[in-house]
This record gives structure tokens, sequence and C-alpha cells, in this order.
């Protein structure tokens, strides 16, 4: 990893909480004490089991977050892209990370310690009080994305793992605008790379799905959520 300058007051992540919060003359002192961190595309910048290093907010790129499993498989809890924050189960009372993320292309990082940060809390009651609403909102999909997911089939698991990556980063010209591997895939939708693969050739047969080499793309999104058994089931990233 290296170094490089983000600078908050010209950053346009509107949906950055440190962003929306950099005018304050509270939080400008901090801004000055932030790390920004240039990731290489496949390298890893928070190691599970790790100790806490502070919170990481993307500032440009995309990563994965995911926990190894009992038999050393990745398991991908979600993709975040610019704005996001990275690390944020970590934050508080833990002292070492309970995930793992890694770049899947380059990607910029601004990485406040978790003192500073808790000092900017502090002087910062508005950033706070949002930092509290997000805390809430992740907890609450999480036990709405857990209770969903114990009751797809393999396929819909699939097919919601798709229509995430669609409502999160979008497509142009008949493909998402992020290419992932079917091991990716798989590692998110909670299935093997060789099921993904079956239900991918399924719904391209449908004429659901396009597929170009790792580029895939959704046809129509009203036939694609029509063709899951249980249309209830999606994910909320």
């Amino acid at each position: 990893m290296s170094k490089q300058s983000a600078v908050c007051e010209t950053c346009t992540n509107s949906n950055c909480l440190i962003k929306k919060h950099s005018t304050s003359p509270n939080v400008q002192p901090f801004l000055k004490k932030k790390n920004t961190i240039v990731c290489k595309k496949s390298q890893q910048f928070i190691l599970e089991g790790a100790p806490v290093s502070g919170l990481y907010f993307i500032y440009q790129g995309v990563v994965k977050v995911y926990k190894i499993s009992a038999v050393n498989r990745e398991q991908i809890i979600r993709f975040s892209k610019n704005g996001e924050i990275i690390g944020h189960r970590g934050f508080g009372t833990n002292y070492v990370y309970d995930i793992s993320a890694s770049a899947l292309e380059d990607t910029v990082l601004c990485n406040f310690s978790a003192d500073d940060l808790i000092e900017m809390l502090h002087k910062e009651p508005p950033l706070m009080f949002d930092f509290m609403l997000f805390y809430a909102d992740q907890l609450q999909k999480s036990e709405a994305n857990a209770k969903r997911f114990a009751q797809m089939t393999v396929r819909d698991k699939v097919i919601n793992g798709l229509l995430f990556i669609h409502r999160k980063f979008g497509q142009s010209e008949g493909f998402f605008n992020i290419t992932l591997s079917r091991n990716d895939i798989a590692d998110f939708a909670g299935t093997s790379r060789e099921q993904v693969i079956r239900v991918i050739s399924s719904l391209k047969k449908e004429g659901l799905l396009a597929a170009k080499g790792k580029k895939l793309g959704i046809h129509n999104l009203d036939d694609f959520e029509a063709s899951m058994n249980q249309q209830e089931h999606f994910l909320e990233g």
C-alpha cells in the first residue's frame, strides 16, 4: 500500500459521513490527521483478527468485505464503493477486526485512527448522530438479510447476488459496471462456483442474462426479478 493525498473538502462522495461534516470547524482539524492509502487491485488492507487501526472510508474504488470460514473459504459479506465505510464492526469496544477487506480494483482509502475518530465524534454531535443512524441501519439490514438468506434456493441466492450487484454498481452497454469472478459471486451468494456457473448458464438460455467472458448483464430487470421463486427475498446492501 502506498499513500497519496485525498482532500475531503473537494471530495465528490456526498454519501460519505466525513464529507458531509467536513466544513465544520470541529471536524476540520481531524482531516489533517487522516491517512490516505492507495491499494492496488487484490491488495488486502484489513486482516481478520488483526488489531483495529481505525475506520476506512472509500475515496475511490471498490472493496470486498469477507470472513474466512472454518474450511478456509472466503464468505463475502458485501461489496462496497465510493463513500462507504469499511471496518465499522471493529470500531468501539472491539480490539481486533472480525472481517477482512481487499480492493477489487485500484482503490484510494481515507483512514482515521480510532482515537481521532472518537474524539471527533465527541466534538461534533451531528456527526455522532449520523453514525448512530448508520449503525442502526446496518443492524436492521444484517438481521433482515440473515432471515431472507436462510429461505432461499440456490437459484434465488445467485439471482439475489446478481440483483444486488446491479443495484449497487449499475450497468452500461449491457453489462455490470464491475467485473467479478465466478468465485467471488459464489462466495457472495453462499454457494459453490459450479452452482453459480450452472445458474448463470440457465439464465442465459432463458434470455434473462447476458455474458461475455467474466462480464455479466441483465437484459430486462423486471423479467429477471420475476424469475425468482420468492420475489420478496431481495438482499439489502
